[in-house]
């Protein structure tokens, strides 16, 4: 049995032209890292605009905010103050604490965020959150 030699340049070329198919930019897809696409759907969520709240009465505000401390539940607050986008900023986290007027905040860094009462505009907890 004799084989026939093939230049290694020319077989090369020979694939590339008649059997590979390049996928472009998929073939990297498998490269992105959980990191970089947690970063990037934070992105596109942030990107969307939350609806203005019907503005809630204190006794409302704390009533709501005192029964998510009871129960541990998470909270979701829409403020009384505005962005450089003129949106509602919010706060997301569970209750501390309080103090007087005050309220105490645990965000998602673990950071303890303080907030006035007449501050808060609307407040969703639970399964609302």
């Amino acid at each position: 049995m004799h084989l026939h030699h093939v230049d290694n340049d020319r077989m090369a070329n020979d694939f590339f032209q008649r059997d590979y198919h390049d996928r472009g930019m998929l073939k990297w897809g498998g490269f992105y890292l959980s990191d970089h696409t947690s970063a990037l759907a934070k992105m596109h969520a942030a990107e969307q605009v939350e609806i203005l709240q019907p503005r809630q009465t204190q006794a409302e505000v704390s009533q709501r905010l005192a029964s998510a401390w009871r129960h541990k539940q998470p909270v979701h607050l829409q403020l009384n103050v505005w962005d450089a986008n003129q949106v509602a900023v919010t706060v997301d986290g569970q209750v501390a604490g309080v103090d007087e007027d005050q309220i105490v905040i645990r965000v998602a860094s673990g950071r303890y965020r303080s907030l006035q009462l007449i501050a808060i505009r609307c407040v969703s907890t639970g399964d609302a959150v």
